[in-house]
């Protein structure tokens, strides 16, 4: 019995992410509820300014309904965390934290707070996405309103609805906030399942991600990761002025590489580390790890460029890894 369900849940796996994957190219769009997610409300006549000082991206330039997708870096200009912005008022905006991350967010925006009149409040939240390359379509065969030139945020039964780019093809993500957000987020996924779109498990989305080379900072990002290295430097702003870990965008713009670069590498089996290594030398790190259509195993990482190509890769404590192109990885 335990061998059947086993069966069962691998074939349904595998079937949603074919599903996923081939939503970047045809087919139906695939939505399913993330996990991990975090809203905090940020209010106060300093709001904009103290934001626009602390994340990657451009703020101020937002205007009322706008939103922007943004990084939170360290003083060494590492990638820790990724945010939608949402500017719902003049002096109200929203952020929407990916990967668990949303904590760590709080806390590091917290400490910077000086004599700012701004207030940082956790909100409840759901976050539903919607992705493919029919996003479009089933959003608007759900009646949710279709944001401007993606970046309009617009109120569609309590929810906000904002174009998000979390897989190749492109898409939208579905924000509710306050109570009941399940039910409200349910309501949203009855929809665009009437629509014809295919519910799929976060899995399946990280599946397209992988086959897709789209990283995010919750998991290709983090300690010693540039953004430029983890295919993230569309968040950062280079023109904007000050903010946390300006300075070394600044330089690394100016010297015009990094050492490091994202790749999909197929491995032998479950990793049980994050390292990756060369020879017995680490030249690299794991971020997201998904199980692909065929039951091989596909993975992001941020590696040396020099090793990139090079046989005999290993990650976690000894798992075979080999660089895996995308196009070998998308289902027929």
């Amino acid at each position: 019995m335990e061998d059947d369900r086993g069966m069962s849940e691998h074939v349904e796996t595998a079937g949603a992410a074919r599903l996923a994957i081939a939503a970047q190219e045809r087919g139906p769009a695939v939505f399913s509820r993330l996990a991990g997610c975090y809203a905090l409300e940020a209010r106060g006549a300093d709001a904009v300014e103290f934001l626009h000082g602390q994340l990657a991206n451009d703020v101020k330039g937002l205007p009322d309904g706008g939103s922007s997708r943004s990084l939170l870096l360290n003083h060494k200009g590492q990638a820790m965390a990724e945010a939608q912005v949402l500017r719902l008022e003049p002096r109200r905006l929203v952020l929407v934290v990916d990967d668990d991350m949303g904590e760590w967010v709080r806390e590091t925006l917290a400490r910077h707070i000086v004599f700012d009149e701004v207030e940082l409040t956790p909100v409840a939240c759901e976050v539903v996405t919607i992705q493919g390359a029919n996003a479009r379509g089933a959003v608007e065969a759900a009646g949710l309103n279709v944001p401007a030139a993606g970046i309009t945020v617009e109120a569609s039964g309590g929810s906000f609805v904002y174009a998000t780019s979390r897989t190749g093809a492109g898409g939208y993500d579905v924000l509710v906030i306050g109570d009941p957000t399940s039910e409200r987020a349910t309501s949203v996924e009855d929809a665009l399942a009437r629509a014809g779109a295919g519910k799929v498990r976060p899995g399946a989305i990280d599946a397209a991600r992988v086959v897709t080379l789209v990283a995010t900072a919750g998991r290709e990002g983090g300690e010693g990761v540039l953004p430029q290295e983890a295919g993230l430097e569309h968040l950062v702003s280079f023109r904007k002025g000050c903010y946390l870990g300006q300075e070394i965008m600044a330089r690394i713009e100016a010297r015009g590489s990094v050492r490091r670069a994202l790749v999909a590498l197929e491995l032998s089996s479950e990793p049980a580390g994050r390292d990756v290594s060369l020879d017995g030398k680490v030249v690299g790190r794991l971020g997201t790890v998904a199980r692909l259509p065929d039951g091989r195993i596909g993975a992001l990482a941020v590696l040396r460029k020099e090793a990139r190509d090079a046989s005999g890769l290993s990650a976690g404590d000894g798992v075979g890894a080999k660089r895996l192109e995308a196009a070998r990885m998308m289902p027929a």
